[in-house]
């Protein structure tokens, strides 16, 4: 019998490793099948797309997936195929990271599968990987930061702790609520039972300096070199109103199942599952938090600042609002702690203690919104690939390519100057560069812009009328500019007259009158 022992030691470590191969790589063909389908038509371009490609009036803010593209640019590749390649890569090398992680921290593959999978088909996680923007790659620093943590928790090395702290800052440099993951990382080693108050904050040190210096560095440099960093005035500009909380409320609600279902049950839906996680994470937490104490290190600690984040990741959200003119809290900026929530609850539940009957029936009632949520998701994700394959995205659907008022500006002489309220979408469809239309206020601050004044911005557009060769275009499509001059105000007071009305939109030019008078 001792003989056949290690025999069979190694048939089950065999039989281990099988389906652990196949989610490895499963996940990640899986999320690059979803993106190729997505993709069919092209990468999806939203106006923040084109402001990362430099074709927009309206400049980046975060730099690092900005100068991702641009660095692909500089080696002759079209910087749209380059967004496309980058998102190819970062959809699988994503879905791999989230599998590895969960499988390493939870210790067990079937709640692994489940996280995954819960992420890999989420509907918001199809949108996103579909568009050149950059949460998929804030999602990369987040799961890299995480591994290098677990890393840390695995082995004590404090070197470590200088990676996650790297990790944070170029987080903070894709999308600027990077901050909220170091928060939520200190929080943990506050209360880190394996040390002493002395080796916790030398600890929070390790990772609050390199994050800051990267962070604090960028700003220096580029507010130095370029006038602007994160361009956002701090001061208490929010306008959120009960309304659009409860519209933000209820973008969180759509984590779980399709808007399509009763508000009512959505939101029941939500609370109880938010309830029952928390329940079982802090259940979990103390647990394991015990066992540290006594020694024992595992690598489901991580869940703890997992769980963190999302309070974290919120604070620095509502604090976003309340300094930011006209911001949501929509599912596009709730998507990194939909993922990272999923990662916290699948570890906690593959890991707690299920004696107690109440964490039970919660475990079972989990597992079955879990379910619940993997149909919902499929069906969703189904018809949004299915969508996107037949009509594409954003700036890159056909709608966009067919357009005939983009037509007819393509046909004007390539010296002209264009002024729009889509200067994106002639930017990217059309590849030739358009100014904004006169604004009265800024869409961040709700005033004027002090360095180039609404009355500044008429001046200039009129006098680039004046001088001919100036075209001034609306795009029907393109109703969400509310801080722009709108299309009557601009005909009253710079005097346009139609060169080309179309069914999708208007060509002006300034009068023949006011021309010559120049």
């Amino acid at each position: 019998m001792d003989s056949y022992a290690p025999t069979q030691a190694l048939n089950e470590a065999k039989t281990n490793a099988d389906p652990d191969r196949f989610w490895a790589v499963g996940f990640p063909l899986l999320a690059v099948l979803i993106f190729l389908m997505s993709t069919h038509q092209g990468i999806g371009i939203l106006p923040d797309s084109a402001r990362y490609m430099n074709m927009a009036a309206t400049p980046w803010d975060a730099p690092v997936y900005a100068a991702m593209l641009q660095l692909v640019a500089l080696t002759g590749i079209d910087i749209v195929a380059g967004a496309w390649g980058i998102g190819l890569v970062l959809s699988g090398l994503n879905a791999f990271l989230t599998w590895h992680i969960l499988r390493v921290a939870s210790g067990r593959a079937t709640y692994a599968a489940m996280g995954t999978a819960l992420v890999v088909i989420a509907p918001q996680t199809v949108a996103l990987y579909g568009l050149a923007m950059s949460e998929p790659p804030f999602l990369t620093a987040i799961l890299a930061t995480l591994l290098a943590f677990l890393r840390y928790v695995q082995s004590g090395d404090r070197r470590w702790l200088i990676a996650v702290g790297v990790g944070i800052g170029v987080a903070s440099l894709v999308r600027f609520t990077g901050p909220a993951l170091g928060a939520a990382m200190a929080l943990f080693l506050i209360i880190d039972p394996r040390h002493d108050a002395k080796r916790r904050v030398a600890d929070v040190a390790r990772i609050l300096i390199p994050s800051a210096v990267i962070f604090l560095g960028w700003a220096a440099i580029a507010a130095e070199v370029s006038g602007r960093s994160t361009g956002r005035p701090l001061e208490w500009l929010g306008n959120m109103t009960a309304r659009e909380w409860w519209l933000s409320f209820n973008a969180l609600a759509a984590w779980i199942v399709s808007d399509e279902l009763p508000a009512v049950m959505r939101r029941i839906l939500f609370l109880m599952a938010m309830s029952a996680s928390l329940f079982i994470l802090v259940r979990h937490g103390r647990s394991v938090l015990g066992r540290a104490a006594n020694g024992n290190a595992e690598a489901s600690l991580i869940a703890i600042p997992l769980g963190f984040f999302f309070f974290t990741y919120l604070g620095f959200m509502v604090l976003a609002t309340a300094i930011e003119t006209n911001l949501h809290l929509n599912g596009r900026y709730a998507y990194p702690i939909y993922c990272t929530s999923i990662m916290a609850v699948t570890i906690a539940m593959a890991q707690v203690n299920i004696a107690d009957p109440v964490i039970r029936w919660l475990h079972r009632a989990l597992i079955g919104l879990a379910c619940l949520m993997l149909v919902s998701h499929g069906i969703r994700s189904t018809v949004r690939v299915h969508q996107a394959w037949q009509e594409g995205v954003g700036f890159a659907s056909l709608d966009w390519a067919r357009s005939p008022t983009l037509a007819a500006v393509d046909r004007l002489p390539r010296d002209a100057v264009i002024y729009s309220n889509g200067s994106d979408a002639i930017g990217y469809v059309l590849r030739r560069p358009a100014r904004d239309i006169p604004a009265p206020f800024m869409l961040r601050t709700g005033r004027d812009d002090p360095n180039f004044p609404y009355r500044v911005q008429l001046a200039g557009a009129q006098a680039a009328l004046a001088r001919g060769n100036t075209y001034v275009v609306f795009l029907n499509r393109i109703d969400w500019r509310f801080y722009m001059a709108s299309e009557q105000e601009l005909i009253r007071l710079l005097r346009l007259v139609p060169v080309a009305k179309l069914e999708d939109g208007t060509i002006y030019k300034g009068s023949i009158k006011e021309e010559r008078q120049q």
